[in-house]
């Protein structure tokens, strides 16, 4: 497992005029195998912190560390998924989870046995020979997390990963993939604007202010693991929490 550290960090854009800040002096420790989800307006750097920890884009100060060292470069053991499932059209469900594994020139037979057990693992091996193009929204999403996990990740980072799909399917694949992470237990950070969604997968709900982005407060979630969505909405503990994310983020 591997520990996330954002210290002091900050991000500025050029401007025409000067520098925009997007993220001020952020500081949160992401434990290993610790579930943190990020809410906060749009606009207010949740997806720019990602982006700094897969070393896509550089503070302008502080920095942040995976496993210890500083991130200055996308580090090994990290995988990214955001809201666009990005497949290869062109490529069958199968083929699109063994990409990584090709990469990484691993032997053919491993690279079947390998996508074979990970579309199982997301509930799509009668699928496996289909086109993006002939499975569902649900279904993509499932192939493109199958494909991060290829690489046997130690860290997740998931930018509104569920966002394109509407609420049922929704619902049904975050509720799949909390059942995939309580197995795997990867530090996962998750950005998302859903405070529902945020509250019934994380250990932990930090919340940003309007850019230029800093953390307001952390919410530790101490719902009971593993968790069914579906009788946790009806609790106290969650409506309480409920009510402190919304009006931390100023939800009425």
């Amino acid at each position: 497992m591997t520990e996330v550290v954002f210290d002091g960090t900050g991000v500025a854009y050029p401007t025409p005029t000067g520098r925009r800040l997007a993220v001020d002096d952020v500081s949160l420790t992401v434990g290993s195998g610790q579930f943190v989800a990020l809410v906060g307006p749009s606009g207010c750097g949740k997806s720019t912190l990602l982006k700094v920890a897969a070393g896509l884009v550089p503070p302008t100060s502080g920095e942040v560390r995976v496993g210890g060292a500083v991130v200055t470069a996308p580090p090994a053991g990290v995988g990214m998924l955001f809201q666009n499932d990005a497949l290869l059209p062109w490529r069958s469900a199968r083929d699109n989870v063994r990409l990584p594994l090709q990469i990484a020139a691993v032997a053919r037979g491993e690279q079947d046995r390998r996508s074979t057990e990970l579309l199982e693992r997301v509930g799509l091996a009668d699928f496996a020979d289909e086109l993006p193009s002939r499975l569902s929204g649900g279904m993509r999403k499932r192939v493109a997390l199958a494909r991060t996990l290829a690489s046997d990740p130690s860290v997740f980072l998931m930018d509104e990963p569920f966002g394109p799909l509407d609420a049922l399917t929704r619902r049904e694949v975050g509720r799949d993939f909390l059942r995939l992470w309580e197995h795997l237990r990867t530090t996962v950070i998750f950005v998302t604007h859903d405070v529902d969604e945020a509250l019934l997968l994380a250990d932990r709900v930090v919340v940003m202010s309007a850019g230029p982005g800093r953390i307001i407060v952390d919410y530790e979630v101490p719902l009971p693991r593993p968790r069914d969505p579906r009788e946790l909405r009806f609790t106290p503990e969650y409506h309480d929490l409920y009510d402190a994310v919304s009006d931390a983020l100023g939800v009425t």
